[in-house]
């Protein structure tokens, strides 16, 4: 069948295609109800890559225009493949694969997809890889009633994790970022205190916060050499330091630190581990979104038709005042 699909042609350069979808004996038809673009599409849009073996580790593909994209997304599935047993007809599901969601339709082998959890509005559904990594992260952050948690990066999952530690007990949360218009958004959504690292060291604020001990917990997830070391400095003693983001290019970090004050080192990311552990992780992960726990409708600030993809990503990469861009399809 012939579909729509967003398609990059050059650095900078997206436009919406026609092309034909085939589907496989082992794959599953959906129809796309909405897509979310993440900082992995943005950085692809800027050309932005990183190689293992000739392979973009993230998409374990050449990353070679023309070259169409998405992993972020969900719908409904319209056809399976005949040795698919797992799915059927009519199903919700949530995309957890680079599989083109940037499309109107896209294919997928069952072990790519989730089914959407009774009772999740399927807006926010469409966005249950991003949520629920999130909500992982903060779930598995070692956070204990009366700790000072600081979170570097206040983007889409920042904002979750921020509300995660708060719900969990966390006495104070501190929201670090360059965006004032996050930082207000994370006050509004219970983050306690919030500095602008543009404006202000946010080292030194998060020692004053603490009595110049540290936070007991710092999450990273502004995904730079920088925010990792401010990370590393700004965790207390016998601290926990979380890693969220996923940095593909070398760095130079102060891991001296690392053994000299025992901290607790955790890597929160939940779609790296097998394809098992993160379909029984997952339903657990949303669990809190659909009681209505965590705020996550806030957080998409700014919506586009498929049509409009070229001004989506547009945005996306020239400005830092957005949280979460939602592409509505369906």
């Amino acid at each position: 069948m012939k579909v729509k699909s967003a398609c990059l042609t050059g650095v900078d350069k997206i436009e919406l295609r026609e092309r034909e979808l085939d589907l496989k004996e082992d794959e599953v038809l959906v129809k796309t109800h909405l897509a979310g673009i993440c900082g992995s599409d943005k950085n692809l849009y800027r050309g932005v890559t990183k190689k293992a073996g000739g392979l973009d580790t993230e998409m374990r593909k050449p990353f070679l225009y023309p070259f169409f994209f998405g992993h972020e997304g969900g719908g409904e599935v319209v056809e399976v493949g005949e040795k698919v047993t797992q799915l059927k007809v009519g199903q919700k599901v949530i995309a957890f694969a680079w599989i083109d969601t940037f499309s109107d339709y896209f294919v997928a082998k069952p072990e790519d997809l989730e089914v959407v959890p009774a009772g999740l509005d399927m807006n926010l559904a469409c966005l249950g890889e991003p949520i629920s990594c999130a909500m992982f992260s903060g779930m598995n952050s070692n956070v204990q009633f009366g700790d000072t948690v600081a979170i570097i990066g206040m983007g889409f999952a920042g904002q979750i994790i921020a509300q995660v530690c708060k719900g969990k007990g966390a006495h104070k949360v501190i929201g670090v970022d360059l965006a004032e218009e996050k930082l207000s958004l994370a006050r509004e959504l219970g983050a306690d205190l919030t500095v602008n690292s543009s404006e202000t060291d946010p080292l030194e604020y998060i020692m004053e916060q603490t009595g110049g001990k540290g936070a007991d917990v710092v999450v990273e997830a502004a995904g730079s050499a920088e925010s990792v070391n401010l990370s590393t400095s700004a965790v207390r003693h016998n601290g926990t330091l979380v890693f969220y983001s996923w940095i593909t290019n070398d760095i130079t970090i102060n891991i001296s630190r690392w053994h000299n004050n025992s901290l607790k080192i955790l890597n929160t990311g939940l779609v790296h581990h097998s394809i098992q552990e993160r379909m029984l992780w997952t339903p657990m992960a949303l669990r809190p979104v659909i009681q209505g726990q965590v705020s996550i409708e806030p957080l998409i600030t700014h919506r586009f038709s498929l049509e409009q993809i070229d001004e989506a990503f547009a945005l996306t990469s020239a400005s830092e005042k957005a949280v979460k861009v939602a592409i509505e399809i369906d």
